[in-house]
């Protein structure tokens, strides 16, 4: 009975939210504004290439969003890449359910930044999906198990968001199956 009433509290704590962390934050009579802390979801080390992706979910006047950066780092030259009204994101939950997400700007690129004083090119893609459907009952109670990308062109980015993350290279970690799940309710 001890060891039922033990994997109770286990079960419990394991599945807890986690309390909000805003990067930004504000409200008055106008505006109404909540961003959160942002999340890496993403890392790939090959040679002398990174690749990153974070996300931050955003509830701005009423809208909910989900903020995506990419940064690449390379000592050699990255290929722009841009996004379109076209471009979609879909969040593909454990229990099957796929969200749409669209994209809120018309047309962006990812700005090259040069890191002079490393020799390395650096590529940042910064933007933003807005949440279409009503119900998001499911992306607080099932993790995430794919984001993918899906670019005007056709082409498609997919990232497979595993349990833990823990980089080397930023000394952090992240839990990006749980991101929806531990935050969502920040945005609501």
């Amino acid at each position: 009975m001890r060891f039922i009433i033990a994997l109770f509290f286990v079960s419990l704590f394991a599945t807890a939210q986690k309390p909000c962390e805003y990067d930004f934050e504000i409200k008055n009579d106008s505006i109404d504004y909540r961003e959160t802390k942002k999340y890496l979801i993403y890392e790939r080390e090959f040679g002398k290439r990174n690749d990153y992706a974070f996300v931050s979910l955003v509830n701005d006047g009423g809208y909910v969003m989900l903020n995506f950066q990419r940064v690449q780092k390379s000592d050699s030259f990255i290929e722009t890449q841009c996004l379109n009204a076209e471009t979609l994101m879909y969040l593909q939950l454990t229990n099957g359910k796929t969200y749409t997400l669209v994209h809120l700007d018309k047309d962006i690129c990812s700005t090259r930044i040069p890191d002079l004083e490393n020799k390395s090119n650096i590529r940042l893609l910064n933007t933003s999906f807005f949440f279409t459907q009503d119900n998001y009952e499911d992306i607080k109670k099932f993790p995430v198990f794919i984001l993918k990308i899906r670019l005007g062109t056709g082409e498609e980015i997919s990232y497979v968001m595993e349990k833990e993350l823990v980089s080397k290279n930023l000394e952090t970690s992240s839990n990006p199956e749980r991101i929806f799940m531990d935050y969502y309710k920040c945005v609501e």
